[in-house]
């Protein structure tokens, strides 16, 4: 009854709407959700995983959708602290997102910010340790997230971190409820609701990721509303 069927609706960002301002708002708005929200705990946390196995020298990490830039951010730090030297990209298609974070937010000079197509990713097999993605792959269409997700495993080499939004009705009202107290930007009181009828179940996560010959992942629900999937990458 709480899971409603999954919507295919534009959000005004990705339709170019607003200005640099509304933008710029619209990305902070984001950093919190992910900073408040788990998405850049799911992250560290899947990291700190794969530290544990083993010393850690040096990292190299693919950021695909990342918007703000705020999780390659977070990368960054999280290795400074741990003494890892880390090589960290961020893949936008949208040339505004990629400014409006280098120049607005002040995205450390350390992070590459690449402007590409995520459906087309112009990088060699096994080219990154890990490439991520957070709250990204609800934007697309169900054959596409599995083009992605298969494009992921081909780009990393040791794992692909993915966090996303769980459909359901409880967080889509919260979002509604809360989004002109909370939200800065009118980009964000509108997406934010639509972000979440475009997000995922479990099980359908699970799906997505066999469909696209994923064979070690594991998907998981995060307090309070978030999916991780996190998949290793293969030998091959």
């Amino acid at each position: 009854m709480l899971t409603p069927k999954r919507i295919y609706v534009e959000e005004l960002l990705d339709a170019g709407e607003g200005t640099d301002d509304d933008v710029a708002r619209n990305l902070s708005d984001l950093r919190r959700i992910n900073r408040f929200l788990g998405g850049t705990k799911v992250v560290l946390s899947a990291l700190e995983s794969f530290a544990r196995n083993g010393e850690v020298k040096q990292l190299s990490l693919l950021d695909v959708g990342t918007g703000s830039a705020d999780i390659p951010t977070a990368v960054v730090e999280w290795c400074k602290e741990r003494g890892i030297n880390a090589m960290v990209s961020a893949l936008d298609l949208s040339e505004r997102n990629l400014r409006i974070a280098r120049t607005r937010l002040g995205i450390n000079r350390e992070i590459e910010l690449v402007r590409a197509d995520s459906l087309n990713l112009p990088f060699r097999a096994r080219s990154f340790d890990f490439v991520t993605a957070s709250l990204f792959l609800h934007h697309f269409r169900d054959d596409d997230v599995v083009r992605l997700l298969s494009d992921f495993a081909r780009v990393a080499r040791r794992a692909i971190i993915v966090n996303d939004l769980v459909r359901n009705l409880i967080p889509y009202y919260f979002t509604r409820l809360t989004g002109p107290i909370l939200a800065t930007s009118f980009l964000t009181r509108n997406d934010g609701p639509v972000s979440v009828l475009r997000g995922f179940t479990a099980e359908e996560l699970k799906e997505l990721s066999k469909r696209a010959g994923l064979q070690k992942f594991d998907v998981k629900r995060s307090f309070p509303y978030r999916l991780s999937l996190v998949a290793e990458a293969s030998d091959q």
